[in-house]
């Protein structure tokens, strides 16, 4: 009976996650409420509540599933055991490109966070900006471990190498849910990462 228990309280769970991705699409994420995700979902607010303290922790949920393949980089970022930094976080991207073409949900959610145009004041806003902050804050990781290691240069440019990332990532991503019948998870994805990883690995050396 218990082993039954858990199963139900996992599958509202989810429920109340597709819901919620359902609602964020038509109304946007500062206008919709925790009521209207109950009510989407066919549960009570009280089981919404069991499962998340409130519309920001359900986000972060939503959030960390959609850049889940950042969990093993930044791991390995922090632990300094990766010999092959660079070459684990190429992985990572095209797991997150592969991820997000086998997962609709994951998909709806991207494009619903790269669409956001609430207010600066409102608390997604904020948590987003947090995320890509932290986002940054991985990608100087694995530089730094990569200079430790050998695979680039002590005058390596950390920072703007850090940034070239963003902003190419950000664009392809944005590129890619645009027009995905141009952007293949299986040629175009892997050539044009391949691409960022052979201009990190032989630009941005300090003059």
């Amino acid at each position: 009976m218990a082993r039954k228990t858990k199963e139900d309280a996992l599958k509202t769970r989810e429920t109340i996650i597709d819901a919620a991705v359902r609602i964020f699409a038509v109304r946007g994420v500062s206008r919709t409420t925790l009521v209207e995700i109950a009510q989407e979902a066919g549960v009570t607010r009280g089981a919404i509540y069991w499962h998340f303290k409130n519309k920001e922790d359900l986000l972060e949920v939503l959030w960390d599933d959609v850049f889940s393949p950042f969990e093993a980089v930044n791991s390995a970022a922090e632990k300094g055991e990766e010999r092959d930094t660079l070459g684990l976080l190429k992985k990572t991207y095209l797991d997150l490109f592969r991820g997000l073409s086998q997962h609709p949900r994951r998909l709806q959610m991207l494009k619903i966070f790269l669409n956001n145009s609430e207010s600066e004041d409102d608390q997604s806003y904020q948590m987003q900006l947090s995320h890509f902050r932290e986002g940054q804050c991985i990608i100087t990781k694995v530089y730094n471990q990569a200079i430790a290691r050998g695979q680039l240069p002590v005058s390596f440019d950390v920072h703007l190498a850090t940034l070239t990332t963003m902003v190419f990532i950000n664009g392809l991503l944005r590129k890619w849910i645009m027009f995905p019948d141009e952007l293949g998870v299986d040629h175009e994805i892997p050539a044009l990462l391949e691409i960022l990883d052979q201009m990190i690995r032989t630009g941005f050396v300090k003059s």
